[in-house]
């Protein structure tokens, strides 16, 4: 049985995404990097943006025959297959290129928050690997986040 997520628990996983973000960039971004601040001092687009993806949860894991149940102290799902995670991580950079457009952001040489360029708005196949490992990441973390809102992905 898959549920849509209420307002609040998209508000659980948002800041669990958020969360698990600012541990995985630890050694990557500095203290000083705006998306790292704790979420109570987080700009109102990097929150909007965690609950973007916190959103599209439910359509990602329908994507490959998936749904999300309460856990009731469940056993988890599976993890992902190889193939999944790719075609979630693929979903998830379309999501956030979407996301990203209709926030006024324009392709760009380097990353600049204030002009709102980014040389990431471009297909999948065009990004590094290393970028591509961002999106994998995100995927990677679906089952955690939901874990935290009392949730699981179920397979169908």
């Amino acid at each position: 049985m898959s549920e849509p997520l209420t307002p609040s628990v998209r508000e659980q996983i948002a800041r669990a995404i958020h969360e698990r973000y600012r541990r995985n960039q630890r050694d990557r971004k500095p203290a000083t990097d705006p998306a790292m601040k704790e979420w109570d001092e987080l700009a109102e687009t990097l929150k909007h943006s965690n609950r973007e993806q916190a959103a599209d949860i439910g359509a990602k894991l329908r994507a490959i025959g998936c749904g999300v149940a309460p856990s009731r102290g469940a056993k988890p799902a599976v993890p992902f297959t190889a193939e999944e995670l790719e075609r979630l991580a693929i979903l998830e950079h379309e999501r956030w290129v979407a996301e990203r457009r209709a926030a006024g952001w324009t392709l760009g040489p380097v990353k600049d928050v204030e002009r709102k360029t980014t040389p990431y708005l471009v297909s999948w196949e065009e990004l590094a690997e290393e970028i591509r490992e961002y999106d994998r990441e995100a995927v990677r973390a679906i089952p955690e986040v939901l874990a935290e809102a009392g949730l699981m992905m179920i397979r169908r």
